[in-house]
């Protein structure tokens, strides 16, 4: 199995951490029963999205914020969202400048970290692309845009730009179905990440439905501003942390 490391890092457990070093973390969704592949936008990076693809199902999306989707020019795929404020899709994208087809690993990685940067410009982008942007829609909702706010809830916890690669993960078990809570948590002690039950899920919850779940019990509250401090602006990493990426070992 291929394990994540950062670079120069003894292992870090904490998941806040793990994220604001550029690592993934596995969130683990009990309303869903299923767990995700979550990192920030900011750091991705083509060892880490190829990681994604390659134990994900290759739909990747980026979770963004209204703000960020009106800054980009980025409408939504369907023209009833902005007025339900519930969030969704927008149209898809590929960076401009620097990438090929805008498929690969490298490319939506460009593409995932240009969503990120808080000076890129509607221009910085055609439309459609590889890569999904999904605006964040209710915290207690359901459907995509409540997970895109989970994913979103996830990397403001560790004071990242808000802007949240996500994608779920493959059951290695039965690779025709998406890993459930317990199997992600299991595969996330195997690659060496952290796991994280993501923001308004109960994990007592999926221990009732499935007595082998003894997960890491870790859980992003309502205000997860708390669990680790912010970012200066422009989304630079804090002064305290090294400058590391997350690489294949």
């Amino acid at each position: 199995m291929t394990r994540l490391r950062v670079a120069g890092q003894r292992p870090i457990d904490d998941p806040a951490t793990w994220l604001a070093c550029g690592g993934a973390v596995v969130a683990l969704d009990s309303r869903r029963n299923e767990g995700l592949m979550v990192f920030g936008a900011a750091y991705a990076t083509t060892d880490l999205m190829a990681f994604a693809v390659r134990h994900g199902t290759g739909y990747l999306r980026v979770a963004i914020s209204p703000d960020v989707a009106d800054r980009l020019n980025l409408p939504p795929m369907h023209n009833s969202f902005r007025q339900s404020g519930q969030g969704g899709f927008t149209v898809s994208v590929d960076a401009r400048y620097a990438v090929g087809t805008g498929i690969s690993a490298h490319d939506r990685a460009c593409t995932a970290r240009l969503i990120a940067d808080p000076n890129a410009q509607p221009d910085d982008f055609t439309r459609p692309g590889h890569l999904l942007p999904v605006v964040a829609g209710p915290r207690d909702g359901d459907g995509e845009s409540a997970v895109a706010c989970q994913a979103l809830a996830l990397v403001d916890a560790a004071g990242l730009t808000a802007a949240a690669v996500y994608s779920e993960l493959v059951s290695v078990q039965d690779p025709t179905t998406i890993m459930a809570a317990d199997e992600a948590g299991a595969f996330a002690r195997s690659v060496g990440i952290p796991a994280i039950w993501m923001p308004n899920t109960d994990p007592q919850h999926s221990r009732s439905r499935n007595g082998r779940n003894t997960m890491n019990d870790r859980h992003v509250g309502e205000n997860p501003a708390p669990v680790f401090p912010r970012t200066p602006s422009g989304g630079q990493q804090p002064a305290h942390l090294a400058a590391v990426v997350p690489i294949l070992s």
